[in-house]
């Protein structure tokens, strides 16, 4: 079976265009994955590039965001459990302080309601940034701040 090429919206200066995804464009989005996360987060227009549009895309749908539902609800089960040696990583002590706010970010990213994809990409960074503060103590910034600020940037920006 044959599957549909996707149409992209994108920007050019002041002009918005329409192009068919690339091949090129879902394999950056792929090997970039991590890269693509960090600029989303630090707030770059997903409509900039195609293979940031395709990493936005994914991010904000319901399978990802219920895999880092499931991954933020392990992360705190196994910090409230104090069975370190059964973790899949070695999370700080203070993880289990912010396990209220870390649930809350879970139920967040689970509900059906649409998210903005800076928020989406801030929580993937937190589970996936071995020198970020859920695993290194020597991070810079503060736990429960960066959750926090993921859970608020999730929140849809309404329009002036």
């Amino acid at each position: 079976m044959r599957r549909a090429m996707s149409t992209l919206l994108l920007t050019e200066g002041d002009a918005v265009i329409e192009r068919r995804t690339r091949l090129l464009d879902r394999l950056e989005a792929w090997l970039r994955a991590g890269s693509l996360d960090r600029e989303l987060a630090r707030g770059v227009a997903p409509e900039t590039g195609g293979a940031l549009s395709l990493r936005a895309r994914a991010l904000v749908g319901p399978c990802a965001r219920s895999r880092l539902a499931r991954q933020l609800r392990r992360v705190v089960r196994d910090a409230r459990g104090g069975h370190v040696w059964m973790t899949h990583v070695a999370l700080r002590p203070d993880v289990a302080e912010a396990a209220a706010e870390l649930d809350t970010l879970a139920d967040r990213l689970a509900a059906p309601a649409p998210v903005d994809v800076r928020g989406v990409a801030e929580a993937r960074l937190l589970l996936t940034d071995g020198t970020g503060p859920l695993y290194f103590r020597g991070a810079a910034g503060d736990l429960r701040s960066m959750v926090a600020r993921a859970l608020s940037r999730l929140e849809i920006a309404e329009e002036r």
